[in-house]
């Protein structure tokens, strides 16, 4: 399979993709430990665990736009759709090629912005109790 792909751009979109999972991973990581973290501070016990949540919220956040960021650089700039729509065209004569991005792409600014405001929320929860305590 290697041998039918531009290198370059088969070179890029396996570290491309290598950044993706990471990210991602690390991203999802962050947002079970500040939910793990808020749960345990339910009771208004600690100032110190909303606001190490809410920076992993924040944190969770900041990983995933990057990872929209890093996609959409990819795809409008790095991807080599010349290349791979002769490769196709060599099969089938229609090949056209599109680039469409999912519902999952739209709504994902919806959630990097919700994660970053839950983050930012329980900052101002954490520091409202270190300062009334």
């Amino acid at each position: 399979m290697r041998g039918e792909h531009n290198s370059t751009s088969y070179d890029s979109a396996v570290i491309y993709r290598g950044f993706w999972a990471v990210l991602m991973l690390l991203g999802v990581v962050a947002v079970v430990t500040a939910s793990f973290l808020i749960i345990c501070a339910a009771p208004f016990a600690s100032h110190f665990l909303y606001k190490a949540g809410g920076g992993s919220y924040i944190a969770a956040g900041i990983l995933f736009s990057l990872v929209v960021m890093l996609y959409v650089i990819w795809v409008q700039a790095v991807a080599d759709m010349e290349s791979y729509r002769n490769m196709k065209m060599k099969d089938c004569l229609d090949f056209t090629p599109s680039v469409l991005y999912g519902w999952s792409f739209f709504l994902a600014p919806a959630g990097i912005f919700f994660s970053l405001l839950a983050g930012l929320l329980f900052l101002v929860v954490g520091r409202h109790i270190q300062i009334h305590h």
